[in-house]
């Protein structure tokens, strides 16, 4: 800055040195004497010289600021030439140093910014910050998917006002008084997700408070308690009966000992009868366990197969149910049709299809067996004439122990968990299984296969 001065000082002595000469010369040439003369160049030339370095000084500093607020609003290249003034020349380096630093320490922050973004979006939690007023700071994708916000702007409300779900309110709120981290399950209405798991901690580096709420969604886990639960249910009860039976008849043949014969025979068909369901039942129980393994397709072997050989093999074991009931099995999937398979298990899954088609269609119909490619799957479709099924039970048929009509399936001797096979082994294939009653009547169940194996993650 000493140096700013004396640089200024200089040009102020020759700026006044040009307005005396300019005021004697005037003087000189008006015929005025010489101490007027003296008196009236030296307050001209000092007048000039201020007005001229005030002039000089005020376009330096605006030329200054006019650079400053063009790197203000976010123009960092700005620059100006470089001044033939010292000072003024110091401080445009000074003003580009800084532009360095700063345009290095905003891309540092933008690098961590998008590293933590792609981390955020990687993580299966759901983030949300609330200030200290429970008002929306920001929120991950995965939180903004489970609450329904994708085309909310939430940012700065009222978390009371975006999110209409008491329960997670609550939790907010405990969470922003609470010194210590809090836990709790909480049930959501007309969300992404039914259930979360949320925890909410306090913001302890923000100055005017606030809470992160961590939820995670825990709705397929609890759905899977209920099957299981269900299931572990039905099969006691399933497994019940045939083992009352057995238990029931063998006491009686006990009491009243052997000497009618045919009061035996007939405790030891039900007895009989009672072990083959008893039997079946737990083979599927087991077939379903096996089926359920994580990866199980790892211990499968699998192999390019023509559909219509593993279709013969399954229709050939139900021939003399369909004889017994005067019923015709059509065969029509072509012979060129082929798919990846575990032969063994696809032939069950037909043979549980072919079984039911027999069971519940009037004698003397027709099951028909189709087969074509469709968007690169090959679909196996068995189609009975029976009387259909009610559209509301269609969505729960492939349920464990679900049933229509529960008398009428226990009457044939169904277990309840053949459909649920059939499911099973199409998703063990990469395929699906699905089932579709047309107005004509009947029933089509449809088994699609990947043409190639296709591995389904987790099974």
């Amino acid at each position: 800055m000493a140096r700013l001065a004396d640089g200024t000082r200089w040009r102020s002595h020759r700026i006044a040195a040009a307005a005396a000469f300019v005021a004697l010369t005037v003087c000189a040439v008006g015929g005025i004497g010489p101490a007027p003369l003296l008196i009236t160049g030296m307050a001209a030339s000092a007048g000039l010289c201020a007005w001229i370095t005030r002039r000089m000084e005020r376009e330096r500093v605006q030329t200054l600021y006019a650079l400053l607020a063009r790197i203000g609003d976010g123009e960092l290249g700005a620059s100006l030439p470089d001044s033939a003034h010292e000072g003024t020349l110091r401080l445009q380096r000074g003003i580009a140093r800084a532009q360095r630093g700063y345009a290095e320490a905003l891309a540092r922050a933008e690098m961590e910014r998008d590293d933590l973004q792609t981390l955020l979006s990687a993580i299966q939690t759901g983030l949300v910050a609330l200030d200290g007023q429970l008002r929306i700071r920001s929120a991950n994708e995965i939180a903004e998917r489970m609450l329904g916000l994708q085309t909310i702007d939430y940012r700065g409300r009222l978390l009371a006002e975006v999110i209409r779900q008491p329960e997670l309110l609550a939790v907010a709120e405990r969470a922003a008084i609470s010194p210590e981290p809090i836990t709790a399950e909480v049930r959501l209405t007309g969300a992404g997700a039914e259930s979360l798991m949320v925890a909410g901690e306090p913001l302890s580096g923000s100055s005017s408070g606030g809470v992160l709420l961590a939820l995670d969604d825990v709705t397929r886990l609890r759905r899977l308690e209920n099957v299981r639960a269900d299931f572990a249910a039905n099969v006691s009860h399933e497994l019940r009966t045939p083992i009352t039976n057995i238990k029931g008849y063998v006491e009686t043949l006990l009491d009243i000992g052997t000497d009618d014969p045919e009061q035996v025979r007939h405790f030891l068909g039900v007895i009989h009868r009672s072990t083959i369901r008893l039997s079946t039942l737990i083979e599927d129980i087991l077939l379903l366990a096996f089926l359920d393994q994580p990866r199980v397709s790892t211990h499968l072997d699998f192999e390019q197969t023509s559909l219509r050989s593993v279709i013969e093999d399954a229709c050939s074991q139900v021939t003399l149910m369909a004889q017994a009931r005067r019923m015709t099995i059509h065969n029509v999937v072509p012979p060129d049709l082929h798919a990846t398979v575990n032969p063994s298990l696809l032939s069950q899954a037909v043979l549980n299809l072919l079984s039911n088609a027999l069971k519940y269609s009037p004698e003397g119909t027709t099951v028909e067996i189709r087969g074509e490619l469709s968007n690169g799957f090959a679909e196996v479709a068995v189609r009975d004439e029976g009387p259909g099924v009610a559209a509301e039970h269609l969505p729960r048929l492939f349920e464990r122990f679900y049933r229509v009509d529960a008398a009428r399936s226990r009457e044939v001797g169904g277990t309840g968990l053949g459909l649920a096979i059939v499911k099973h082994i199409a998703m063990v294939h990469g395929g699906s299984a699905s089932v579709d009653c047309p107005r004509v009547g009947g029933t089509v169940f449809t088994l699609r296969l990947p043409r190639g194996f296709r591995q389904l993650n987790g099974i």
